[in-house]
């Protein structure tokens, strides 16, 4: 009789929490095929007395957003050269907006020779700072030099005058 009651309840709990457990891989992988939002472009200065990495543009228009999805995927792997041939330090913040609202956080680093570089990352509060408290060398070590993607140029954000 026992049996007859625990077993409906089983089986119903294994079905939702395969299901549960799918459409988590499902929204993950949707939001890599997915054109984002908005993208937020921040920056990295010694300039400025605003918190750091200061927010310097914000694109919203769809033809750039599909440039910048495209832009990423184009990458070849490489790794990242050491932090003193490094020009300027971007965080891109690739946001999806809509029912299931979530971001994606890309550094992008330009270097002294023209190259570029992109790396996708975890972010969090420890990537902010005020300014000159965060040094180049200690971002750079947070987010590591191995697994980078070497990118062309994004002119919209190489064109930033600052």
């Amino acid at each position: 009789m026992k049996i007859r009651f625990i077993f409906p309840i089983i089986l119903i709990s294994v079905l939702i929490f395969t299901a549960c457990s799918k459409g988590a891989d499902n929204k993950e992988q949707s939001l890599h095929n997915q054109i984002p939002t908005t993208i937020y472009i921040s920056l990295y200065r010694t300039d400025s007395t605003k918190i750091q990495p200061e927010l310097i543009d914000m694109v919203g228009d769809s033809q750039l957003l599909k440039q910048f999805y495209n832009w990423k995927k184009d990458g070849i792997q490489t790794s990242l050269p050491s932090f003193e041939k490094v020009d300027r330090i971007y965080i891109l913040q690739y946001s999806y907006e809509g029912a299931d609202s979530n971001s994606e956080y890309y550094m992008y680093v330009t270097d002294n020779e023209g190259n570029n570089y992109i790396k996708q990352f975890e972010y969090n509060d420890s990537y902010e700072s005020y300014q000159a408290s965060l040094k180049r060398e200690d971002i750079l070590d947070k987010i590591g030099s191995d697994d980078w993607l070497k990118v062309s140029a994004m002119d919209l954000v190489n064109k930033i005058n600052l």
